[in-house]
């Protein structure tokens, strides 16, 4: 992945940053990107506008995405990794004390299915091959585990299969140095360093590349897309977004299945 730009040029001809969530935004419910909005993206960046992922998922979750689009930075694991081309810019972990007593409470609790963690350098998780949904894709490495042994790393994210809310809040309760965001119509809670979130991330790589917030377009659809909807010089929400989202955009777009992001992009930008 390489990263050329100007900035005296993106500022000189009112350039754009694009933050654009993937799932249930920038994906098809089928998790697919249209030949249309990748047509358009790849024009969006010709013109010399910034196409970045800010996503949940980890890097190599979004592989696919990332090969299709080529896109200029990616904000992974809800904000915890900003990456630009090859620099990872800015990072936000959980340190390993707290990390393997997190595991250790969610994994003894009744009410608690499936568990991933995310680390630097593995994806650890209790669900096994056969087991996993298929519409998570190939991209899940080798990386079972009954987590009855301390991992001895940071994490960047740690997810968990929740099934009541008042033990997903005992979490965060426990450990006040870290926060937690459900996806919406799931069980499934993120929990990471509480400075984690995509608006982080986004501010981080503004600063780091000279850009004005301003100019930075935010596209979201679901809890962790709320703030940089909200904070970015414009924040759209995609017409199937949660009303948390919609209600703090300042424009709404088509729904993902009908390429909202591509079409707002090709008629605004």
């Amino acid at each position: 992945m390489q990263f050329e730009f100007s900035l005296d040029k993106l500022k000189k001809h009112n350039k754009k940053m694009i933050a654009v969530d993937l799932d249930s935004t920038l994906l098809r419910a089928d998790k697919t990107v249209s030949d249309y909005t990748t047509e358009i993206l790849e024009r969006c960046k010709i013109d010399g506008h910034l196409v970045v992922f800010a996503t949940a998922r980890s890097e190599c979750e979004c592989k696919e995405y990332s090969d299709l689009i080529n896109p200029h930075a990616i904000i992974s694991n809800r904000g915890a990794i900003v990456k630009l081309g090859n620099e990872i810019i800015h990072r936000a972990t959980v340190d390993i004390e707290t990390s393997n007593q997190m595991i250790k409470m969610l994994i003894n609790n009744p009410n608690v299915g499936f568990l991933t963690v995310l680390t630097e350098k593995s994806y650890l998780k209790n669900i096994s091959a056969d087991e996993h949904d298929p519409i998570w894709g190939e991209y899940i490495p080798d990386g079972y585990t009954d987590f009855s042994t301390d991992i001895n790393v940071e994490t960047y994210k740690i997810s968990a299969e929740i099934f009541d809310e008042a033990t997903a809040g005992e979490i965060v309760s426990a450990f006040p140095h870290v926060n937690a965001v459900r996806f919406s119509g799931e069980n499934w809670y993120s929990y990471a360093h509480k400075s984690v979130s995509k608006w982080e991330g986004i501010k981080a790589l503004a600063a780091y590349i000279g850009f004005n917030i301003k100019d930075v377009i935010a596209f979201g659809d679901d809890f962790s897309d709320i703030e940089m909807v909200r904070e970015c010089g414009i924040g759209v929400a995609v017409g199937n977004a949660i009303p948390e989202v919609i209600a703090v955009a300042d424009i709404i777009c088509d729904t993902n299945d009908n390429d909202g992001v591509a079409k707002w992009l090709e008629a605004n930008i």
